[in-house]
């Protein structure tokens, strides 16, 4: 009895044995292609460490800020690939087998990664490939790079998590602000009454304003200056260009009594294009009234200001998708881990890739999306800013990002079938919060928004210097019959 008892057991727990070997998937070899997504990951993890490191330090040297741009621009090229893939092998994922997917023992990265590469797509595999050599590359001297950095001072002293640090920081522009103090500092020739000038040129909405208030924000340039001053071309009075360089404009910095011989910083923001004959007058009185070692920093949309220039024109563009993105992501997960949210993930990046590019866009998409992470709000989010590009594209013909920077008109809302709510004028940039209106795009989406004729609405107030808060008008139009 005792055998026949054993023998029923051990079949028994035989047929357990082989029932679960049938119904979990087996613990294979790593594959060399899981094996290079587990080498980019580790990779870019390194590189992170190194990148939040060097941005947290006072580099003053050209080489090391041009090594730093590169490894900054492969790392968010990395991230790209590394989030593609995952998105990608999670929609496969969930269409071809649940099983896996609720396997307790395997990660969904995991399986992602097997499906993915199964599937075949040689495009994903090439880009893993060149971003691996690039970064494989680009770190062979890195610890030549670090030592290097460790001499020079941090920047703050308390640590800062990354979606805090993004969230409160100018992000993407760190060369750029590298070149423009570099050239701030730069020693003129003493005998030379010349005053020089630093011309900024981009795309409206691109960052100049926030670019310039960050450098003129640093330490090491009020330490420069005795004053720091900001104008708009509309405060230029020609016909009095002394008193206008030195009495109008907003005072930024003030160290010691405004004299001769002091260093003087005028950034002027045109708006449009500003007569060469006129600038030529205002550049005279400057070189006339400016101390030694004075600059100026002049902004505007049109190419024309490069002609201003003592020195090479600073030419800002729109970031790249992989730095739009790797921003976008941050400002919108926070704190929370996306590996955790692959469907909002995937969502979150086919917004980013019809933003084109705008910053405007990504603060105010994230800051609603964050406080509701379900994938029926994002789902419905989504829907809806597709909606909205579409309209503007069948009413105006462009893409509505394309008309603001136009300053023209772009259809934010549908009334009924022949009225709908449109907004220019973007964006409108008080300093003096009172005057800022109540109205705010919240009740726009909230469908509260009971207003008609022309009125001010509050887009977006940014939290990062120079602190500007974007207003539209708006007003409701009727269809063209």
């Amino acid at each position: 009895m005792a055998a026949f008892l054993n023998a029923l057991m051990s079949d028994i727990a035989n047929r357990i044995i082989a029932f679960l070997m049938d119904k979990f998937p087996k613990v294979t070899t790593p594959t060399t292609e899981g094996m290079r997504l587990h080498d980019l990951q580790r990779l870019l993890l390194r590189v992170g460490v190194i990148v939040e490191e060097a941005e947290g330090r006072y580099n003053t040297n050209p080489l090391l800020a041009y090594q730093l741009n590169m490894l900054r621009k492969e790392m968010y090229r990395g991230y790209l690939t590394l989030d593609n893939l995952r998105i990608h092998g999670n929609e496969e994922l969930k269409a071809k087998d649940h099983d896996v997917s609720n396997s307790f023992f395997l990660s969904k990265v995991n399986a992602a990664k097997r499906l993915f590469f199964s599937a075949g797509n040689k495009h994903m595999e090439k880009d893993i490939h060149q971003v691996l050599d690039n970064l494989n590359n680009i770190i062979v001297d890195m610890s030549e790079f670090v030592t290097t950095l460790s001499n020079y001072p941090p920047l703050y002293r308390k640590p800062y998590s990354m979606h805090f640090y993004v969230g409160k920081c100018m992000f993407g522009r760190q060369m750029e602000v590298d070149r423009v103090i570099g050239f701030l500092m730069q020693t003129e020739n003493p005998i030379m009454k010349n005053v020089g000038v630093l011309p900024i040129v981009g795309p409206a909405f691109v960052g100049k304003s926030t670019l310039v208030a960050h450098i003129y924000n640093d330490e090491r340039v009020r330490n420069h200056f005795s004053r720091i001053v900001v104008l708009t071309g509309d405060e230029i009075n020609y016909e009095n260009l002394q008193t206008t360089l030195k009495d109008r404009g907003l005072t930024m910095h003030q160290g010691n009594a405004f004299g001769h011989n002091d260093r003087l910083l005028t950034i002027i923001e045109f708006s449009e294009d500003v007569d060469e004959g006129l600038w030529n007058m205002l550049y005279s009185s400057a070189s006339g009234c400016f101390g030694t070692g004075s600059k100026i920093i002049i902004t505007s949309r049109s190419d024309r200001i490069k002609n201003f220039g003592t020195t090479q024109a600073l030419v800002l563009n729109f970031l790249p998708l992989e730095a739009y993105w790797y921003f976008f992501k941050i400002l919108t997960f926070g704190s929370v881990d996306c590996n955790d949210h692959p469907e909002l993930e995937s969502i979150a990046m086919n917004m980013a890739r019809e933003m084109n590019g705008s910053f405007v866009a990504a603060n105010i998409s994230s800051g609603f999306l964050r406080n509701n992470l379900t994938v029926q709000y994002w789902t419905m989010q989504l829907t809806l800013f597709r909606a909205y590009i579409q309209r503007n594209i069948s009413l105006f013909g462009e893409h509505p990002y394309a008309l603001l920077r136009k300053n023209k008109h772009t259809c934010c809302s549908i009334y009924s079938n022949d009225r709908f709510l449109v907004y220019s004028q973007y964006p409108t940039c008080l300093a003096n919060d009172n005057n800022v209106p109540a109205i705010t795009v919240d009740d726009l989406r909230s469908g509260s928004l009971k207003c008609e004729g022309e009125f001010d609405m509050l887009l977006w107030k940014s939290h990062i210097l120079p602190y500007k808060s974007y207003v539209v008008r708006c007003m409701t139009e009727r269809k063209l019959q």
